[in-house]
């Protein structure tokens, strides 16, 4: 994997580029970074993947103000071109997920489709509120490495493993860490759902039923959807069930 530092309006961006082919582009929740997508590099041997760490994360500059998840989709659409990628699959995982929504209905036409995996349109209930105060109140109080061991110790069961994710999350900027919780808490596009004429998979894991509801909701808002249960799977698809996860990744994106 390929790490690119691409600098634009005096801020620094990194991602991570893997493989050739018809490009991906995967997009990490808050306090992980672009290891998030670590088994997804199999998909590598016959797609493009492009990783970026958003704003506060790994090697890319911190946030000094707060942003909004439209004007981050903005961010990495002005970004994209500069590698060289036209028209990517845009996969987002749990918040990553809003970003990718709002990049296909900002940029319909540089987009092949989107892959959702455990994301959610809007927060409209008790228990994803709750998640989402507790988060900006750890970063807030400069919480990250708890928060940093805590998310990898949901996500990865192999000791070596469970280091470099900790220390890629670890590196998190607690600013730019709050902003962004801030920003996904108050993101809200369901009513915009029916403007995505784009081909959508999206992906939840069976047993994450707190967030059935939201998976319901945009199967029946979205125009173009297929939903998958994944099978004895929580919210953490990309990495308990990587292997179901990404052969669907490479049928949904040979038939799109």
């Amino acid at each position: 994997m390929e790490q690119i530092l691409v600098h634009q309006d005096g801020k620094q961006f990194a991602f991570h580029i893997s493989g050739k082919g018809q490009p991906l582009l995967c997009i990490h929740a808050p306090c992980i970074g672009s290891i998030n997508f670590v088994y997804q590099q199999t998909l590598a041997d016959t797609y493009q993947l492009i990783v970026p760490d958003l704003p506060g994360h790994g090697d890319s500059s911190p946030m000094e103000k707060p942003y909004s998840i439209g004007e981050l989709a903005e961010r990495l659409h002005r970004l994209i071109p500069s590698l060289g990628i036209e028209r990517p699959f845009i996969l987002g995982y749990s918040q990553g997920a809003s970003i990718a929504l709002e990049y296909c209905l900002r940029y319909p036409d540089h987009a092949q489709g989107g892959i959702l995996v455990s994301g959610f349109s809007e927060v409209n209930d008790l228990y994803l509120h709750g998640r989402f105060w507790m988060a900006q109140a750890l970063s807030m109080l400069h919480g990250v490495p708890l928060l940093a061991r805590s998310i990898t110790s949901s996500h990865i069961t192999d000791p070596e493993m469970r280091e470099k994710w900790t220390a890629h999350a670890s590196k998190t900027d607690s600013t730019s860490l709050k902003y962004l919780y801030a920003a996904g808490h108050r993101y809200q596009c369901t009513e915009r759902l029916g403007n995505i004429q784009l081909p959508i998979l999206l992906a939840y894991g069976e047993q994450d039923q707190r967030m059935h509801h939201y998976a319901q909701m945009l199967s029946m808002k979205l125009p173009k959807a297929k939903l998958e249960m994944i099978p004895n799977t929580k919210h953490q698809v990309i990495t308990k069930a990587a292997p179901a996860f990404n052969q669907l990744c490479r049928t949904f994106m040979e038939e799109g």
